[in-house]
C-alpha cells in the first residue's frame, strides 16, 4: 500500500511540474531535431523511465525465479 501511495505522490508531482513547464522547446539528438512542449517531453521521459525500470525489474525477477527453481530441483535430486 505504501508503494501505491508513493507512486501517486510522484505522479502528482510530475503532473504539477508538467503544468508549470508548457513552453515549446527544441530537442536535438544527433541529426534529429524536434519542436515540442516541455510538458510533453517530461511526460515522454517519465513514461520511458517507468518502462525501462519495469523491464529491468522483470529481468531480475526472472533470474531470481530460475535460480530458486534450480535450487529446488537440486534439493529434490539430493533427497532422492
Amino acid at each position: 500500500m505504501a508503494k501505491f501511495i508513493i507512486g501517486i505522490i510522484i505522479g502528482v508531482l510530475v503532473i504539477v511540474f508538467m503544468v508549470q513547464n508548457v513552453e515549446t522547446v527544441d530537442i536535438q539528438f544527433l541529426t534529429w531535431t524536434a519542436h515540442l512542449s516541455r510538458a510533453l517531453m517530461i511526460l515522454i521521459v517519465f513514461v520511458v523511465g517507468i518502462g525501462i525500470g519495469w523491464v529491468i525489474r522483470s529481468i531480475g525477477y526472472r533470474k531470481k525465479k530460475k535460480k530458486k527453481e534450480a535450487d529446488e530441483d537440486e534439493k529434490k535430486e539430493e533427497n532422492a
